[in-house]
Parts: C-alpha cells; structure tokens; sequence
C-alpha cells in the first residue's frame, strides 16, 4: 500500500463524525419512547439515514455485545439491542451536523439506491429486503467520507468531473489514487459490518469482483444504475455508470420482473421529493 493510501486510510478509520441529515435524532428518538411503533417501524425509521444505520450494525457486531454470529440488518439489531440502546445510540451520538447544501443530492440519491435495491430484491424473492435497502443506503458512503473529512482533495475531484468531463470516480483515482468505493470498504471494515454488506459497497461497480455476496452486490450495482439513469440525486457526475452484464444474468430478471421494478422506482421517486418517506 502507497504512504498515500495508507496515511487517508488510517485518517478515515479514525474519523468519529460524519454528517447527517438534521431533525432525525428528534424522530427516531420520539418513535422510541412511542408504544405505537414496531421494531420494524423503528428500523425503517433509522434507515433513512445511512450514519445511523451503520452505527447501530457497528453498536451490534461490536466485541462488547460478543453475539455468535454477524448481525445484519436493522430490524435484527434493534431485537438483539433493545429500544433503550439503541435509543442511547441515537441521543449520545455526535453525528448530527449540518450536511453542505451539495451533500443533499448525494443523500436523494442514496435514498433512491436504497429504494430500488428493495424492490429488486422483491422481484428476485431475496429473503431480506431490508438488507438489500440497507446495502443500497451505504453503497455510497466512502462519498459522505470523503466530503466530510477531504475538503481539498473533493474541490479537485470536482474541478476534474466539471471541466475534464471525468467521471467521479475517475477523479478520485486521479486525485487520490483509489476510489470512493475503496474508501467505503475502509470506514465498513473499521466498523466490523458484515461482509454481507461490506461487498456491495467496495463492489457496486465492479460486481464480478464481490465473492461473498455476489447477488445483493448485482442488486445493488443494477440499482445503482437505475436511479443514475432516472436523474434522482446528484452521484457526483452527470454520467451513468456501465452495466456489468454478468450482474444482469446473475440477478435472472425476466424482462415482465424488470419492467415491473422499473415502474415501480418510477412512481417511488417521482412521489418522493427530498424526504423518500415512502421507503
């Protein structure tokens, strides 16, 4: 590993806080106190904001709770944690800044990757869709760390992809030597996800690569895709990443199943606004 790549790697690893979406904490913290709500009305809830999400996996599969087995999805982790963990989870956390008026578009469009992540995984009948959301949420995160934590280095990534006409991740690799997609196997491995999840996010544009999951990295990358087409969000560039034809014919969706995942990300989004409440 290059001095370069080790020194943004152990600065990343050691980042605490990254931005959110404010307002958050109140709901979830309110949803909490309510006898109103289900596990699985609270995990939908937490997995709108993908921060919060990966700290409450991270809050799961720690040492300090020692389970058997990797934990891997929200709704699992607030069964296994408890409303009053998780609640303090959510109060003590310190992730709840501002995010830049840029960072909203990178947030609409994590919210339609993990939209239509779902409903792939539906029509292929995964047995969790909540997963496959949950991957869709965090497939961009190395983006979220980058901007947070590398404000030089993103206005030269941003000058390349405006004036160059690169691709985001062109730029990175130009700027950085590695892509955000590096970056966000760097911050999942520091937090101990299961791999499960840490694929889709090194891997959803290279999903030949993923070998531990390579049907919710196809998920996710065709999701990816997608939403990229549709216009929702801003990923970083104007440009809409290829299609790995491999993902395709591994995720087996007949043209009638695709067409029905189609029209559903289009009504979802188009309904959506910047909130994606329907997710």
């Amino acid at each position: 590993m290059s001095d370069q790549r080790a020194e943004a790697r152990k600065k990343i690893q050691l980042l605490k806080n990254l931005p959110t979406l404010p307002g958050m904490l109140e709901q979830i913290s309110r949803a909490v106190d309510s006898k109103r709500f289900t596990v699985a009305d609270i995990g939908k809830l937490i997995s709108r904001d993908q921060v919060l999400s990966a700290k409450v996996l991270k809050l799961a599969n720690s040492a300090f709770f020692g389970f058997s087995r990797k934990v891997g999805s929200l709704t699992q982790a607030l069964m296994l944690l408890g409303f009053d963990v998780v609640k303090g989870l959510i109060l003590t956390s310190s992730v709840f800044e501002m995010m830049k008026e840029r960072d909203m578009g990178l947030w609409e469009h994590s919210m339609g990757v993990a939209t239509a992540s779902g409903l792939i995984a539906q029509a292929i009948k995964l047995p969790d869709a909540e997963e496959a959301s949950l991957a869709g949420l965090l497939h961009d995160l190395g983006k979220v760390v980058l901007r947070a934590q590398m404000d030089e280095d993103m206005q030269s990534i941003v000058e390349l992809v405006e004036v160059e006409g690169l691709s985001i991740r062109q730029a990175e690799a130009e700027v950085l030597g590695f892509d955000h997609s590096l970056v966000g196997q760097w911050l999942a491995e520091s937090w101990k996800l299961p791999q499960e999840l840490i694929e889709p996010i090194r891997w959803h544009h290279q999903p030949g690569e993923a070998r531990q999951n390579p049907l919710l990295t196809a998920v996710v990358h065709l999701a990816d895709i997608m939403v990229r087409g549709y216009g929702y969000g801003d990923g970083g560039d104007p440009w809409v990443p290829a299609l790995d034809r491999g993902a395709l014919q591994l995720l087996n969706l007949t043209p009638q199943k695709l067409e029905r995942v189609v029209d559903g990300i289009c009504q979802k989004l188009a309904g959506a606004g910047g909130d994606m409440g329907g997710q």
